[in-house]
């Protein structure tokens, strides 16, 4: 049996002391680095995070994406995790998550899908979300069947993943079974009421930062209310499933609470779960976090293994009918 305070105590004196860490580092910068060194501390930091044992990982040769397969040992070889990762749009790749994607896949007990997009502001909406379409249009071509397909991402890969259903919702293509959405950054406006409210709480996401990203990522103009840009204002009618993580610390839980709001009025199968004084997409941090995100990791893959399992039965009851 877990003792339920025993594990909340040590979560919590776990995030007290990554918080601390995280702001004492950030006080002692000369200089903010410049968006190229951003990206290669990131990648060379988190690259070296490993990926769980026995968890196999090929890159991807093809013309059109780039990503890495990672199948964790007794994954079943029918069924997928399609992963875009975070950055605010800027920054993060493949190499950065594929720890995090690994242990995902592995929790769910399917075939993770690490893939890439282009980046601002080099590549500006819309291209990161044509790249992700086009990634989940690979993975339909490697033989899995919408159906036995997750999509998920966190922070502004779980924007990229709403857009990328509403996109295939516009497009008429087929739905995948699920969504799973970790701290997503859903309203590029930042107006929500957690922006102010809960901004001394964050050590990690800052109103200047957001601003940054989002005039990268619409520099060609995009209206950051265009539901793709911000997939709070989309139409959540024929969604799948979804379940959305978030912490109630971070500055982006707003973005959270209102798509929810919004997606079970119009009848969206939609699981919010808010964790309690954590950081911003805290599993890209669980060898600091291995409390909470261990917990959250066992959550996110039940829900993704359930959600698969169902289409199963849902198919196998129809092929008993016919």
């Amino acid at each position: 049996m877990v003792d339920l305070s025993r594990a909340t105590s040590s979560a919590l004196a776990e995030v007290v002391a990554f918080s601390a860490a995280w702001t004492d580092r950030f006080s002692k910068m000369v200089a903010p680095p410049t968006l190229q060194q951003q990206r290669q501390e990131f990648d060379e930091e988190h690259g070296a995070v490993p990926v769980p044992d026995g968890c196999a990982v090929e890159e991807i040769v093809d013309p059109d994406v780039r990503g890495e397969r990672l199948t964790p040992r007794g994954a079943s070889r029918s069924h997928a995790l399609i992963y875009h990762h975070g950055g605010g749009h800027t920054f993060g790749s493949v190499r950065s998550h594929r720890h995090l994607v690994g242990r995902l896949a592995e929790s769910a007990g399917v075939v993770g899908f690490d893939m890439s997009y282009r980046l601002a502001p080099e590549n500006p909406y819309p291209a990161g979300l044509d790249d992700a379409v086009r990634n989940y249009r690979y993975v339909l071509d490697q033989g899995f069947l919408p159906e036995n397909i997750v999509v998920a991402g966190e922070s502004a890969g779980g924007n990229l993943t709403a857009a990328l259903l509403l996109r295939l919702q516009q497009e008429k293509l087929p739905l995948p079974a699920g969504g799973y959405l970790l701290s997503p950054w859903l309203d590029m406006t930042q107006s929500g009421e957690s922006h102010t409210a809960r901004a001394p709480f964050d050590p990690m996401i800052t109103a200047e930062g957001l601003e940054r990203c989002a005039l990268a990522y619409c520099g060609n103009g995009t209206s950051r209310t265009d539901p793709l840009v911000s997939p709070i204002e989309g139409d959540f009618g024929n969604l799948p499933p979804l379940l959305i993580h978030v912490s109630s610390d971070e500055v982006l839980l707003s973005d959270s609470l209102d798509f929810t709001r919004r997606a079970a009025l119009v009848g969206c199968d939609v699981t919010l779960q808010v964790w309690p004084a954590t950081v911003h997409a805290w599993l890209l941090f669980h060898p600091e976090l291995p409390t909470v995100a261990h917990n959250t990791f066992t959550q996110a893959g039940q829900w993704i293994s359930a959600r698969l399992q169902a289409k199963d039965r849902s198919h196998e009851l129809l092929d008993m009918r016919s």
